[in-house]
């Protein structure tokens, strides 16, 4: 902290300089105003008041501010006028707090400025590469009752999947499928059909799938009389929905061998008769299952 060194010119009394320091020392704190005459030599103060008097009860007291020493630079001067009433104690007291003010105005006013705070650096402006697109394509064959009786349909399933971006656990489907029915009737079935679903274990070498896609079949039917060689076809349009389940067990990096089985629920069911024989019935709700390689980015 800034102090101030006071000294009284003429000299008097040293109590005069006490009273002077101890008022000073009330506004501003101890050891601050200290009585000159007590100061080493190799003391520093900031400034130094000169208390000029030419008697204990004079009508007005001046005081000098100098930088540093008696004989520095003069800064400042101030003069105080007094009564012939007023008590000496009273007079060095208001003489103590004048000088007080001063040091409090010049140490205030040269309290260092806070030095600004280093922000800290922005981070790096440089983009995140887009995340790439997780991509997987099933090859399977398909297998699973065609009509109400009789034997299986048997065909292959094509299925490309496609992570959603932000969402590697999301997936968008599209898939084709044909299968054909032996026998004397001929039936054949081809779709299409598109969706959404859901893949857990990603990341080990057991993957799992539920799916739900929007599907739309093709019904073709055809028949030949052996009599007359006479051949008639037919065909019917169906629309509905397909509950998926696959498991898939990595073999190599981007290649798993993958099983499934389905559930599909299709409008119109088709009742099949050649002639007057009844043939059988294509139902609304029907089930299958599949096997084969899935392809993937790795990703």
């Amino acid at each position: 902290m800034l102090s101030v060194a006071i000294a009284v010119e003429p000299p008097l009394d040293p109590v005069i300089v006490h009273d002077i320091s101890v008022s000073c020392e009330e506004a501003i704190g101890a050891n601050r105003c200290p009585d000159a005459q007590t100061l080493p030599p190799t003391a520093v103060v900031s400034w130094f008041a000169l208390v000029r008097v030419d008697a204990p009860n004079a009508a007005v007291i001046r005081i000098e501010f100098h930088d540093r020493s008696r004989s520095g630079t003069l800064i400042e001067s101030r003069s105080l006028s007094f009564s012939e009433r007023d008590e000496p104690q009273s007079r060095w007291a208001s003489v103590g707090a004048v000088i007080a003010a001063f040091v409090a105005t010049r140490d205030s006013a040269g309290t260092p400025a806070p030095r600004p705070r280093a922000l800290p650096q922005p981070p790096s402006s440089t983009p995140r590469p887009a995340p790439s697109l997780g991509w997987s394509v099933d090859v399977a064959v398909l297998a699973g009752p065609g009509l109400d009786h009789g034997a299986y349909r048997l065909g292959g399933v094509g299925r490309g999947y496609l992570a959603l971006p932000g969402a590697p656990g999301v997936l968008a489907l599209l898939s084709l499928r044909y299968a054909e029915r032996p026998g004397d009737l001929e039936l054949a079935w081809w779709s299409a059909s598109c969706g959404l679903g859901a893949r857990l274990g990603r990341s080990t070498a057991l993957s799992a799938e539920l799916t739900g896609e929007l599907a739309f079949e093709r019904l073709l039917m055809s028949a030949t009389n052996p009599e007359t060689a006479e051949t008639d076809d037919a065909a019917q349009s169906r629309f509905g929905g397909r509950l998926s389940v696959n498991l898939a067990l990595k073999l190599v990096s981007n290649l798993a061998w993958v099983a499934g089985a389905e559930a599909t629920a299709l409008r119109p069911a088709v009742a099949i008769a050649v002639g007057h024989d009844d043939s059988g019935r294509a139902p609304a709700v029907t089930y299958a299952f599949s096997s084969g390689l899935r392809f993937s980015s790795g990703d």
